[in-house]
This record gives structure tokens, sequence and C-alpha cells, in this order.
């Protein structure tokens, strides 16, 4: 009997900085989130989809979530993205966990499946890229302070999948304390994680102008909703 995988798309964060909500924002014509609905669908590996959502927004999401992935659940998160990403483990028996950022609507169904691969054989895969740029270190002031040396240095994106067994010991080992990623949480309490090549089009929608780029892209046909059946 194979094991069962879920993925959670994380929606619950502020959307301040885009200047519009980053979950139901337009992106070529569907819902941001919608894109990576179709990328979870298209990767074909998945046996449930959670959206995980504010408490305020369940009711108005989860009606958008069913016109195109009418098996999707849509459930409430917590106060910070690692109370969300608990949540979603609540939500959820599967033996193997996906946690995807909504605000990467670029995410294309292989990575799904490729960090589903590796996290199945070596317990966690999380997307990320190998850092190309100089890293500097600069005080208050912006005065540089020195030069990082940046192998080995990955700059992490999502999805980022992991067994039950790690996201549970993990989250005893958290208590109350947030991460900036599930990566972080899972190393905080103890265990190793497998990086996993990742995408240059896995953008991030953080600010207006992030949002602005990603049009710019759909528009000039650089980047495409994986051709699925949404409705």
């Amino acid at each position: 009997m194979s094991e069962r995988v879920a993925v959670a798309i994380l929606a619950a964060g502020g959307s301040i900085r885009a200047g519009e909500d980053k979950v139901t924002a337009d992106l070529g014509g569907e819902p941001v989130v919608a894109w990576s609905l179709a990328s979870v669908a298209a990767a074909g590996v998945f046996d449930e989809t959670i959206v995980v959502v504010p408490p305020s927004r369940v009711a108005a999401v989860a009606a958008l979530v069913a016109e195109r992935s009418p098996h999707a659940r849509v459930v409430a998160g917590g106060a910070t993205r690692t109370g969300s990403s608990w949540a979603a483990l609540e939500a959820t028996e599967a033996a193997i966990l996906a946690i995807h950022d909504a605000a990467r609507p670029f995410a294309t169904p292989s990575l799904f499946a490729r960090c589903v691969e590796v996290a199945r054989r070596d317990g966690s895969a999380v997307a990320g890229l190998p850092l190309a740029d100089t890293v500097r270190r600069a005080d208050e002031a912006g005065i540089s302070v020195e030069e990082l040396q940046r192998e080995g240095l990955w700059q992490a994106q999502t999805p980022q999948v992991f067994r039950r067994a790690l996201l549970e010991r993990a989250r005893a080992a958290a208590g109350d304390r947030s991460y900036g990623d599930d990566a972080a949480a899972v190393v905080a309490a103890g265990e190793r994680v497998r990086m996993v090549m990742g995408e240059r089009r896995n953008l991030k929608i953080t600010t207006f102008e992030d949002l602005a780029y990603a049009r710019e892209l759909v528009d000039k046909g650089l980047v495409a909703i994986p051709v699925v059946s949404l409705r």
C-alpha cells in the first residue's frame, strides 16, 4: 500500500506589502492561488490538497478554491507562518507533507514531483538555489563589514517536503517559536534537510513590484498556468 502524500498551500499571511490580497489578486485571468492549485494537480503525486488561509477568509477562499479544485480543503491557519504549517499538519494524516507558499505561483509540476520523490527516499526535500551573487554583511549604518563565502549557501524556496515524523518532531521541539520556513524548524529540532535544485522562475510575490513583475512575465508569455482541468 503506497504512502499518502498531501500538499499544503499556505495562503494565511498578510498582503500589505503587495498592496492587495496575494491569494485572490489577478494573475493572467486567474487568482494567484489558482496557479499553485493547477501545478499541484498537474504534478499528479498528491492524494490530498489543503489550502491554509486566515480564519476570517476561510469561507471566501473556500468558494474560490472549490471552483478550481473541488477536492481541496480550506482550513484556518495560525498567527504565524510556522503556526499555519502546524495547522496543515493537523489537517491531514498523510505520511508525507509538502508545504508550499501560495505567493510562489510559478513552481512547476515537475518541481513538486521531484521534491516528493526525494523526500520519499531521504525524508526531506527543500527546493532552493545555490547563491550566485557576492554576499556582504553590513552594519546598522549600511557600511560593509565583510564578504561572506557563498560556497554552500542556498536561497531556500518552496515546496518543502517532509516525512510526517520529521515535522512532528520539529513541532514538539518548537513550542511557541516561529521560524522563517519549515526547513528552519526541522533543523532547529536537530534534523538534517536535503536541498533540491529549485527554479529561477519560482519567484515569491511579496511586494507590489513583485506582483507587477509576475504579471509582466505572464503577459509576455514567459510563464503559463499548467494545463489541467480547473473547473
